[in-house]
């Protein structure tokens, strides 16, 4: 951090960071419920954003508050993932079922426009509960949280906090590798923690630019490079356990089931090829926690 910011407080850092996030959440609700083009999906990477700088940077507020916040986004985000993994798991089929070469129309019918059509139902859903008391609630909540955003030693210097919680992140990164057993709940962990890490270091990047820009970006870079492998490991292993499931229907009902399981092997391929993406994308982070003060 240099020049005039080198003596920034973290409050006046941390404002910053909190208004932002909270503007770019409500900047894209709107957009989302009107089901424009990859909306839902922005609105619900902002929605992430938010719940990822309060969890990162949780030491330095009311913790009350801050529960009663991420709790509400944490609902609200699931409410949205719903609608997301449709388009999700329609479009990771479409594309494997293309670099398979398979364009059976029984097939294409069971894993994409089933939840194609799916979708419109889902998002009619989303806008109902966007209307919703606790939805309205939220909204209060978020406002009042950033009007009165009490900051723990506000006005201590902000370069030790912000490296300190850089570090606590790249920490949380490698425990939950550490931690990985094959299972997809510890992907997921591994997953949830890479993608908090890039959302924290971002947002210093854009709150306070000057503040150590290689290590931070480094940071974000791996951690996005981590949560996009394994994001794509899970869509991949997802489409693969759904498309057997359904081969075995259509052969239960006396069609061609033979495409299913190529399919899924294609897809189990896939998936097993990005993991080789986690160890550089950990130790790129390992690395840039290590030129942090």
């Amino acid at each position: 951090m240099g020049g005039a910011q080198k003596d920034l407080a973290i409050g006046t850092v941390l404002g910053d960071i909190i208004r932002r996030a909270a503007d770019e959440v409500v900047r894209t609700e709107a957009p989302a419920l009107a089901d424009e083009p990859d909306a839902v999906h922005q609105h619900r990477v902002r929605v992430r954003r938010l719940r990822s700088v309060l969890a990162g940077f949780e030491d330095s507020f009311d913790t009350r508050q801050t529960e009663r916040l991420r709790v509400a986004y944490a609902e609200w985000g699931s409410q949205l993932g719903v609608v997301r993994d449709i388009e999700v798991r329609a479009s990771v089929a479409a594309e494997t079922l293309e670099l398979a070469g398979i364009d059976d129309p029984a097939v294409v019918r069971r894993l994409v426009d089933s939840e194609r059509e799916a979708y419109p139902v889902a998002h009619a859903r989303l806008v109902e509960l966007a209307a919703s008391p606790r939805a309205q609630e939220r909204g209060r909540v978020l406002r009042r949280f950033v009007e009165e955003m009490h900051v723990v030693a506000r006005d201590s210097p902000a370069t030790a906090v912000l490296a300190e919680v850089l570090r606590a992140q790249v920490k949380r990164v490698r425990k939950a590798e550490r931690r990985l057993d094959g299972s997809a709940e510890r992907f997921h962990d591994l997953r949830k923690a890479a993608r908090r890490a890039r959302y924290v270091a971002e947002a210093i990047a854009d709150a306070v630019p000057d503040f150590l820009p290689k290590p931070v970006q480094a940071i974000a870079e791996g951690g996005d490079d981590l949560h996009d492998a394994l994001g794509g490991h899970r869509d991949l292993t997802l489409l693969a356990r759904h498309a057997r499931q359904e081969g075995a229907r259509a052969a239960h009902a006396g069609q061609w089931s033979e495409d299913y399981e190529t399919l899924a092997a294609l897809a189990d391929d896939a998936a097993d090829d990005l993991l080789s993406d986690v160890g550089p994308a950990v130790r790129q982070l390992r690395a840039a926690a290590s030129d942090l003060p």
